[in-house]
């Protein structure tokens, strides 16, 4: 085995070699995605301060002996996706200097002969053409066609519709043919040729497709930021920044760093995206020169000391830290990249330890109100978002304050009226945070904190179907109905530590049996020694005065009418009746919409121009063929729009709850996420239902 660092163009045009993808290899699969992102490290490459850009590693079989004359055929075993990629873009190139001859330096002719095609008799005629890549059947037809320059008649194809990209990315934005060229040579790679009765291909194969463990995120970023430094710098930033914060977050590096991003990109990328995103902000905003890359990673590091604080709490701050663990005991994670901004913002002086506490207690009240109330956890991450794109840092408390009650929809901070009706008589028991709840409501402002761990929930009115003739008795005519409403709501519930014992007895043994209520030291049975019996109206006066206290643990602020709105973004949980959008974002590109038929139509568009191949596999798939999304026959629907210059037509016979459905099952099923799709209403569109969901 030799494995040899050089760039792709000298491994492309290598004389009488022929690449070959061998039959068991997958078919090209790389998606738009890939080639934007390859297109833009190309355009990044050939800037002239930048030096190279490491592509990955092509790994071939070649045989032991070969005649000179002949085609030297070699087994492309890892890197065919690279490969057939950057052969696309070439080829792009070809069709865009053929029609428009003399007007750059480099020639068709040079990057066919070079890199694309084999002429071994010399003859300059295309059909004579043998292509250096030989791909598997399915894409070898195609691939040939475009090299030999034969008509097209299935562009239905993701090698057609890769090198279509390219080529439109160069007509439509005018891009220079010669920096493009410049780029591609700065593309290095690691060439690994296997000779076959030496080497064992498939153990180097199953060694490199490895399903064991894989590199985190963290070390692909920290492999891309060192790799290609001096040895001396290289030494330094890791040592002084980089081990110390593997040292002491762990396994949580990966997360910083996504949380991280999310404060400096003010979006949210998928965990297993984190290393793209990350080389995205960096090569929007640093270059490789030792200077930048110091000041990137001594700002890493110093955030990651506030996020050490966060996950570990903070130990210094016995007030900061009540709150860090609570967001813990919540598994509220999404909101760490706010925490973490504002610890910064608190660290740097621009908060003072008491309005840092009070925005801590602001998002707790906003978190525990809406599970209350019962609105979807998903929406924190768009009220997370804007909380980090909205702040105003010139008065940092009415920012957090205005933006919070902002909100509408599902998005909402549930004020006293909702929060209250919901606290009263929703089933607390059965959440997940009814001991967090309970442990508040017993040790906020106690002097004595009690240990909850070492109480169970007691059920005051007990759970069991088979009530007793004295509980009957107590709870009235009515009392199978009031047991059924209130067995699991909040004035109901206690602890003890003496739940067997108590099982279902009466009220009153369970107030003055030996460890009942009356000798217990939790402050919640307090108000139960001086009552005779419980029913129908002690739960409630029970529950009110429980709702009392919790409305001065979660506050709701106290604010004057504002006209404001921020971020009025549109919910997959919202009701979608009667919206009109103004703009959306797909993928981080921004595209303007009128009526939400507009808006189906171009998000249908934009997946096809992603990835067309992928939407109609999708679209004929088991989960959403009886979605009848779309058709080439356009008389199967009432009402349809042609997609794009295709011959099919999407349905929009639809009401807007029907497009809110097929939108989300249909970017779900492609593997994106509610957060590569956001939707924003008109400013002047503050009508999104207040709706409480009991």
């Amino acid at each position: 085995m030799e494995a040899i660092g050089s760039n792709i163009l000298r491994f492309l045009e290598s004389a009488n070699h022929q690449f070959v993808i061998p039959v068991y290899q997958r078919t090209y699969k790389w998606s738009r995605i890939n080639c934007k992102q390859l297109l833009h490290d190309v355009m990044k490459a050939s800037l002239p301060e930048n030096k190279t850009h490491f592509l990955g590693s092509i790994v071939y079989i070649s045989d032991e002996h070969y005649q000179a004359t002949q085609i030297n055929k070699l087994t492309i075993i890892d890197g065919q996706q690279r490969l057939t990629t950057i052969s696309l873009l070439l080829m792009a190139m070809v069709k865009f200097l053929k029609e428009n001859p003399k007007k750059f330096k480099t020639t068709p002719t040079k990057l066919l002969k070079k890199y694309l095609v084999i002429d071994e008799d010399e003859t300059n005629r295309p059909e004579d053409f043998i292509s250096k890549l030989n791909l598997t059947k399915h894409d070898k037809e195609f691939f040939d066609i475009l090299v030999k320059d034969l008509p097209i008649h299935n562009n239905n194809q993701n090698i057609y519709n890769n090198f279509s990209f390219f080529y439109n990315e160069i007509k439509n934005k005018e891009l220079d043919i010669d920096m493009l060229f410049e780029g591609i040579g700065k593309l290095l790679i690691v060439s690994v040729s296997l000779v076959r009765t030496k080497d064992d291909p498939q153990l180097i194969f199953e060694s490199l497709n490895s399903t064991g463990v894989k590199l985190e995120q963290a070390d692909l970023i920290r492999n891309f930021l060192l790799m290609d430094l001096i040895d001396s710098f290289q030494k330094e930033v890791y040592n002084s920044y980089w081990y110390k914060m593997e040292d002491y977050l762990k396994e949580t590096l990966s997360d910083f760093i996504r949380d991280y991003l999310i404060i400096k990109t003010k979006k949210y990328s998928n965990k297993n995206n984190v290393y793209d995103e990350f080389k995205k902000y960096f090569y929007a905003n640093f270059s490789r020169t030792e200077e930048s890359l110091k000041e990137l990673i001594k700002d890493m590091y110093y955030y990651s000391t506030l996020y050490r604080q966060i996950i570990q709490e903070d130990k210094q701050n016995p007030k900061i830290n009540t709150y860090l663990l609570s967001f813990n005991r919540l598994d509220v994670k999404v909101v760490y990249p706010f925490i973490l901004e504002s610890l910064s913002n608190f660290d740097k002086g621009l908060l003072s330890e008491d309005d840092f506490i009070y925005i801590l207690n602001l998002l707790e009240s906003c978190i525990v109100r809406r599970v209350i109330v019962g609105l979807p956890p998903n929406s924190i991450s768009k009220i997370t978002i804007s909380l980090i794109k909205d702040i105003d840092k010139s008065n940092l408390v009415k920012s957090v304050e205005k933006i919070l009650t902002s909100k509408r929809g599902v998005q909402r901070f549930p004020n006293d009226i909702e929060y209250k009706n919901s606290f009263l008589t929703r089933d607390i028991y059965n959440l997940k945070i009814c001991k967090f709840l309970l442990d508040k409501l017993i040790n906020t402002n106690n002097k004595v904190i009690l240990n909850i761990d070492e109480f169970t929930i007691e059920h005051i009115m007990p759970q069991t179907n088979n009530l007793s003739s004295k509980w009957v008795h107590a709870l009235g005519q009515n009392w199978e109905q009031i047991h059924s409403k209130y067995l699991h709501t909040i004035g109901n519930l206690t602890l003890t530590r003496y739940n067997g014992e108590m099982g279902s007895k009466f009220f009153t043994e369970k107030r003055d049996m030996e460890n009942g209520y009356k000798g217990s030291p939790c402050r919640l049975n307090t108000d139960l020694i001086q009552l005779d019996t419980w029913n129908e109206n002690e739960i409630l006066n029970r529950a009110n005065r429980l709702y009392d206290i919790s409305k001065d643990i979660w506050i709701y602020p106290e604010l004057e009418y504002t006209e404001e709105n921020y971020n009025m973004i549109l919910d997959f949980d919202d009701d979608w009746k009667n919206i009109k959008p103004q703009y959306f974002t797909f993928m981080d590109e921004k595209h303007e919409v009128g009526t939400m038929t507009d808006l189906y139509v171009k998000v249908i568009s934009e997946i096809y121009k992603l990835d067309p191949e992928l939407l109609l596999d999708t679209l004929n798939g088991a989960d959403l063929m009886g979605k009848n999304y779309i058709s080439k026959n356009q008389n199967d629907f009432r009402s349809s729009h042609q997609l794009l210059d295709t011959d099919f037509y999407i349905n929009t016979n639809s009401n807007n709850d029907t497009k809110r459905k097929n939108l989300l099952a249909l970017i779900t099923a492609i593997g994106l996420t509610e957060n590569d799709l956001i939707i924003y209403l008109s400013r002047s569109q503050n009508d999104l239902a207040d709706h409480t969901n009991s």
